[in-house]
């Protein structure tokens, strides 16, 4: 058995749950166009109206006034479509699923193996397939209040593999749950925390950059009232009002990503599962010799995956998001 389960190492195959993923991931990416698409207008706006010499008052005022407007028309059409609490739902509902599928698979949670009984793997997989319904159903609701489109429901696709690891060992299930699970969800985990800081500090140092140089620039016009240099660029524009608009633009854009919430969501859900790793290799540990026990740790690092995924509703307009379990 051991040499099959290494053969044919089961992939999340909870087709529905795919589906809402591919779903969330095109939504994420809509907002993303549209929140760069507002907030570039928006800084176009001020600069044209700010461009001194380079252009004719009217064209400034014209090109000024129409990126501003298109800033708003863009603006109130992502509000319209709800993208983010579109996603928030999306993505909660296809996590949850991932980890209903877990559980199922290796008999965690509400799916404990006692005994080798076709009946009652029937039943579990009767058991996953209404509270996804359930899930699924809820998801619909809230997506319908919001105005949004949802996919479907269907059962829950088990594939030969993904069987076969329900009826391994105690120890093949609790290694395939170890590498599969926890530390590809860590790995994932501490990828994002790296990433999220490093955009961080990027936008912090262009904010920090771009309002140092205006500030320079500042002082360079306040010099040159008792000197004679001249910068025609400097001397018939308001560069420094460009500068400020250029360097809250990025610093909005900062902060609608996220990218210090999640940065530090991350960590700690990296530090959580690593704690979990532990857990399983003191040499001294239930985990891999009691099902109970297992069973338990599974519906335990579930819950701590589950966290950072209620964590995301927490700087939406989105309420009453699912309690993931």
């Amino acid at each position: 058995m051991k040499d099959v389960i290494k053969k044919n190492i089961p992939e999340y195959n909870a087709q529905i749950g795919k589906a809402l993923d591919i779903k969330a991931t095109q939504l994420k990416r809509r907002n993303f166009r549209y929140t760069a698409a507002y907030i570039s207008l928006l800084f176009l706006g001020a600069a044209f109206v700010d461009l001194g010499s380079f252009l004719s008052p009217s064209i400034r005022i014209v090109a000024g006034v129409s990126c501003t407007i298109g800033a708003f028309l863009i603006y109130t059409r992502k509000n319209s479509q709800n993208l983010t609490e579109r996603w928030t739902y999306t993505r909660v509902i296809s996590e949850t699923i991932k980890s209903e599928w877990f559980k199922f698979i290796v008999g965690g949670g509400d799916y404990p193996i006692k005994s080798e009984n076709e009946e009652e793997e029937e039943y579990y997989i009767k058991s996953l397939n209404s509270k996804i319904g359930k899930f699924i159903e809820e998801y619909r609701k809230n997506i319908q209040n919001i105005g949004g489109t949802y996919t479907d429901s269907e059962d829950i696709h088990l594939d030969d593999n993904s069987l076969a690891m329900r009826r391994a060992t105690l120890e093949e299930r609790l290694d395939f749950y170890k590498i599969k699970r926890i530390e590809d969800q860590q790995s994932w985990y501490e990828i994002k925390s790296v990433t999220m800081k490093k955009n961080l500090k990027i936008f912090k140092l262009l904010f920090q950059g771009i309002v140092a140089l205006g500030a320079m620039v500042g002082i360079y016009m306040w010099l040159n009232i008792s000197n004679s240099w001249e910068l025609a660029f400097l001397e018939d524009s308001d560069f420094f009002s460009i500068a400020v608009a250029l360097a809250f633009a990025f610093d909005a854009f900062s902060s609608i990503n996220q990218y210090e919430r999640l940065s530090i969501a991350y960590t700690k859900s990296f530090n959580e599962l690593t704690e979990s790793i532990i857990e399983i290799e003191k040499p001294d540990n239930d985990i891999s010799t009691n099902e109970a026990v297992f069973s338990e740790f599974v519906e335990d690092v579930e819950n701590k995956i589950s966290i950072e995924h209620k964590s995301w509703s927490l700087t939406t307009s989105t309420k009453n998001i699912h309690n993931v379990s």
